[in-house]
């Protein structure tokens, strides 16, 4: 009677030591097989103009986590093209400006921010977003006026391009032929400026002093960062004087 309960006790303790090692197998091959974090999904932002800037702020700390002495921190990541480019910059405070460069940029920059709570490290989250780089392109001016103008006609005529580009602002001038400025500024020759936006309209008897040949002048610049010029066209327009009055009696 002692040898067979003795028996039975043996193979209960090998049984219960299969179930322990089968069940420590599967959580080991649950681990191994865990799949890795989704990431960040990025959120795609309108397009920005070489040369600008982009200005981005992480989230407020809300009064309920004020309270409890809760405090955030900031890591900010900017990556040329996606998640797995090359870092071009990182920030460590809530509000970021990071400057496009005007030359050999990529096509688009990821930014990813990682929020923290200092006293609780376990407690994080994540966002992310892309930003295309695109120029503005070529322009052209366009009308139905004729190109040469008397000085006197107090008609309004429309001068036009495509629709502005999203990612930039756009305006104009008109000088005198030879006084074209070498550098086009946005808030530069405030005196011969006509206008902003894709079109204006001009009635040459309000601008021309003078018969000659006048430049109707229009550029793009950055929204953030106005003084770099992303492209600009222009178009010449002949004022003619009023023919002299004279009698002449020969």
């Amino acid at each position: 009677m002692i040898k067979s309960n003795w028996k039975w006790a043996f193979l209960l303790l090998i049984g219960l030591a299969s179930i322990i090692s089968n069940a420590a197998a599967q959580d080991a091959a649950a681990q191994t097989v865990a799949p890795p974090s989704a990431g960040c999904t990025p959120v795609l932002q309108q397009p920005v103009a070489p040369g600008d800037i982009i200005d981005l702020k992480g989230p407020d700390v809300p009064a309920s986590q004020q309270a409890l002495g809760i405090n955030w921190d900031y890591s900010w990541t900017v990556r040329k093209d996606d998640a797995g480019g090359e870092i071009v910059a990182t920030f460590d405070t809530q509000i970021i400006s990071f400057a496009v460069p005007t030359t050999d940029y990529a096509e688009n920059y990821y930014f990813e921010m990682l929020v923290t709570a200092r006293e609780a490290s376990l407690c994080i989250n994540q966002a992310c977003m892309t930003f295309p780089i695109v120029t503005p392109g070529q322009c052209s001016i366009s009308t139905d006026a004729d190109d040469q103008i008397c000085i006197t006609d107090s008609d309004e005529y429309e001068y036009s391009t495509a629709d502005t580009p999203s990612q930039v602002n756009q305006r104009w001038w008109v000088f005198k032929q030879g006084e074209v400025p070498a550098n086009l500024e946005y808030n530069g020759n405030a005196n011969s400026r006509v206008g902003d936006g894709s079109s204006i309209n001009i009635a040459w008897d309000g601008i021309a002093e003078e018969s000659g040949t006048y430049v109707i002048l229009t550029g793009y610049f950055g929204k953030k960062s106005p003084f770099v010029l992303q492209g600009s066209c222009q178009k010449q327009v002949v004022i003619v004087d009023v023919p002299l009055n004279t009698i002449t009696v020969t």
